[in-house]
């Protein structure tokens, strides 16, 4: 009996442990849409997005939106602003692309809306134009190929995109 009470003992201690240490995930009491969800330019060029809150009824909290954009060892975070409700609520954001992003890429842009715990996230594709020409199409191929792989990869490790 006493080795059972060791076992049973030692099952609840490391349940209890478990309960500690692994974040609950709570899902957000609000939601975004942003369109366009796939946009293209050349570098310079302004890009307007639109981007609608909902939430729940009784949710007013501020909301933190940021956008992380990146392609190819191009990486930028963005500040896009905080929102106090009452949601509904919509709000334009224009993106004018910098000079100095490769041209012929195209960059995931997950756009981020943040209220305390709360984390909301919705991915896009922004494809950033060149000269034209057969070099850029190869690059713009590959590299679609090579961000469709790592957004699969992620999706199949279970990163959380709306």
């Amino acid at each position: 009996m006493p080795k059972n009470s060791f076992l049973f003992v030692t099952i609840v201690f490391l349940s209890l442990l478990v309960l500690c240490i692994v974040p609950v995930s709570a899902e957000a009491p609000y939601s975004f849409t942003v369109t366009p969800v796939t946009a293209s330019g050349k570098p310079g060029d302004m890009i307007t997005y639109y981007i609608t809150i909902d939430a729940n009824p009784g949710f007013n909290s501020p909301i933190d939106f940021t956008a992380n954009v990146g392609s190819m060892g191009y990486t930028q975070t963005l500040n896009l602003g905080t929102y106090q409700g009452p949601y509904p609520k919509s709000f334009t954001y224009v993106l004018t692309i910098p000079q100095n992003v490769p041209a012929g890429v195209t960059a995931d842009v997950t756009i981020n809306g943040r209220s305390g715990q709360y984390l909301y996230q919705q991915t896009l594709t922004l494809k950033i134009k060149g000269q034209g020409g057969i070099v850029e199409d190869i690059i713009s191929t590959v590299t679609d190929l090579i961000n469709t792989a790592i957004r699969e990869i992620s999706r199949l490790t279970g990163a959380k995109n709306g």
